[in-house]
């Protein structure tokens, strides 16, 4: 589903209802995806397509090949691109971003392994009903969660989570949210890095370190 050729591609479609795909190049024996998950005009939850946003153009900068970087408002998408037999094929690793309401300081950076090589969500804490987190108490967990009983989790899954403040309707992202951004791209970066040299180790297998305001 990749181009053959040189340049990028636009991938029509990876799931039924498809979100806009941001980059896509030529296939590598490694393949890595970034998933930047949240609504666009819904505050804090803007902040994962942002930071996607700003991947892509890194990713397409230098030429990462192998590197596919999309946008989901749903989190459940996941389950359908992380099947392995589905129109996407297997990933080597993935990278997904989020806002998420773990308690933690607003703009804190979270960065948690969660592959099929690490912990579930549930032993590092994650609730995995809706709660008062609505769908970043469940969406995210739930739908990483399922796709690890269906047996679609890769060994490398890698979820950089950054504290949020609200997710009100037209408000724009929080201070400490938009200052968490560049952090948050350098999370990224590094976790992309990893797995196209085939590691994804950030410290601590199935545990979770922070970068801090």
């Amino acid at each position: 589903m990749c181009a053959a050729g040189d340049g990028p591609r636009v991938l029509a479609a990876l799931s039924d209802r498809p979100r806009r795909v941001l980059v896509a190049l030529s296939d590598t024996p490694r393949r890595v995806l970034v998933v930047g998950l949240g609504s666009p005009d819904r505050g804090d939850d803007a902040v994962g397509p942002q930071v996607a946003a700003a991947v892509a153009e890194h990713v397409a900068a230098r030429g990462l090949d192998g590197v596919h970087v999309v946008e989901r408002e749903d989190p459940t998408a996941l389950v359908d691109l992380l099947d392995p037999t589905g129109a996407t094929a297997a990933w080597d690793g993935v990278v997904v971003i989020d806002a998420v309401r773990s308690g933690t300081a607003p703009g804190t950076v979270t960065v948690l392994d969660v592959g099929s090589d690490g912990q579930d969500l549930r032993s590092l804490g994650a609730r995995l009903d809706p709660g008062p987190a609505g769908t970043h108490g469940f969406g995210l967990a739930g739908a990483i969660e399922l796709a690890r009983v269906l047996d679609r989790l890769p060994p490398r899954v890698v979820v950089v989570g950054i504290e949020a403040v609200g997710f009100d309707h037209g408000a724009p992202l929080a201070a400490a949210v938009g200052d968490a951004v560049p952090r948050a791209i350098e999370e990224v970066l590094v976790a992309v890095r990893q797995a196209s040299a085939g590691r994804l180790d950030p410290p601590g297998a199935g545990t979770a370190h922070e970068v801090r305001r």
